[in-house]
């Protein structure tokens, strides 16, 4: 919070601050009301704000920082970081900048693309799944945190079986109880069915999956790679509504293998729970 004491002569005003840092009025009032860049001192009975000489480098490194396109909540992380951290900090978010831009550039590609007679189509069935006990963490998140939070829960779930005594009883799943975009939270659900005793922790907690139907269809990896797994989920939803059944839960991703399989060989499965 700024001090209440009277603007020393030593500090300075909005104006000359903002000459120095080349900030205009609107930024620096965003950053204020972030938090981010408070006045040094303000005076108690004008109001004038007084901002030290030091504070002009902090507000060139946060003006930088958003100019790399680093969001505010970011920002607010790694600003204060010494000067190691934060260049390794930055580094992390940069390389997850770079993925996200990849990931965006296959799929601009595939909705700018002529289409072509040869369009890949699914094999859908429809099979019956067991009732199961399963270990499951559950987030809610943007598209920038999906891979991380997967591969997180992942290796925590398997962690905590295996201290526990037990032992998976079936592939993992990844349930998407709502779309996950820029804009879009899920939440996301990794569930592991499991066999023995194993008691909640953390986040992790235990729950009954009950038995059912669904429709599923299976894809290589090199057909899972974005986006083509988004026309998996399109196969799998119109061959339910042409099949005259419901849509009775949220689809799932169903892991048949790691990551570096061979790019034809079975890796993933979408399932549509049905009614």
């Amino acid at each position: 919070m700024p001090h209440a004491r009277d603007v020393s002569d030593s500090l300075l005003r909005p104006g000359e601050f903002l000459r120095r840092t080349r900030l205009s009025a609107k930024a620096l009032r965003l950053y204020a009301e972030q938090g981010l860049l408070l006045p040094d001192t303000v005076d108690p009975s004008s109001g004038y704000r007084g901002y030290a000489a030091g504070q002009v480098e902090r507000a060139r490194l946060i003006a930088a920082l958003r100019r790399a396109g680093m969001p505010l909540a970011r920002v607010r992380d790694v600003v204060d970081l010494d000067p190691p951290q934060r260049r390794a900090a930055v580094a992390r978010w940069w390389t997850g900048v770079e993925g996200d831009v990849r990931r965006r550039r296959v799929l601009v590609d595939a909705l700018t693309a002529e289409p072509t007679e040869e369009e890949h189509v699914y094999e859908v069935s429809l099979r019956e799944v067991p009732e199961a006990t399963v270990l499951t963490a559950e987030r809610r998140l943007t598209v920038d945190e999906l891979d991380g939070f997967i591969a997180g829960a992942s290796d925590e779930i398997a962690a905590h079986l295996a201290r526990s005594g037990a032992a998976p009883a079936g592939p993992l799943r990844v349930v998407y109880h709502g779309m996950v975009t820029e804009d879009g939270d899920g939440p996301v659900e990794v569930v592991q069915p499991f066999t023995g005793r194993v008691d909640p922790a953390g986040e992790l907690r235990i729950r009954l999956q009950r038995a059912g139907r669904e429709a599923v269809t299976c894809l290589s990896r090199g057909q899972a790679e974005f986006p083509g797994i988004l026309g998996a989920y399109d196969a799998v939803g119109a061959w339910v509504d042409a099949q005259g059944l419901e849509r009775a839960g949220s689809p799932a991703e169903v892991y048949l293998s790691d990551r570096d399989v061979d790019p034809d060989r079975p890796h993933v499965e979408v399932a549509w729970p049905v009614a």
